[in-house]
């Protein structure tokens, strides 16, 4: 019988600005980690709500910088294997100056 690991999964979706929802569509990157059952998740990259992230979100393809406007997270225990933890982070487009303001040293 295999060790209860927990599972957490990363998903993107963009929300254009004056849409009231996101958009299907979710980042091509298959974000995943797993780390022992009972392991402190914060060890996990989990952007807040206002962090920058640069990935891919559009069908066109390509990276961009996007910022953070919300995050849910669903936590389901599997008695077999463990805890997965689904976290989907909504993100909207970040202006060059802002993002300029956040990248100078």
């Amino acid at each position: 019988m295999s060790k209860k690991r927990t599972l957490i999964k990363v998903n993107f979706q963009y929300k254009p600005e004056g849409h009231s929802r996101p958009l299907d569509y979710v980042q091509e990157e298959p974000l995943r980690y797993e780390i022992p059952y009972g392991g402190p998740i914060s060890t996990i990259p989990i952007p807040s709500v206002g962090d920058t992230v640069w990935v891919s979100l559009k069908e066109e393809g390509g990276q961009e910088a996007y910022k953070v406007l919300t995050r849910h997270f669903d936590y389901t225990y599997h008695e077999q294997v463990g805890l997965e933890i689904s976290v989907n982070i909504v993100v909207t487009d970040v202006s060059d100056d802002e993002m300029a303001a956040r990248l100078k040293a």
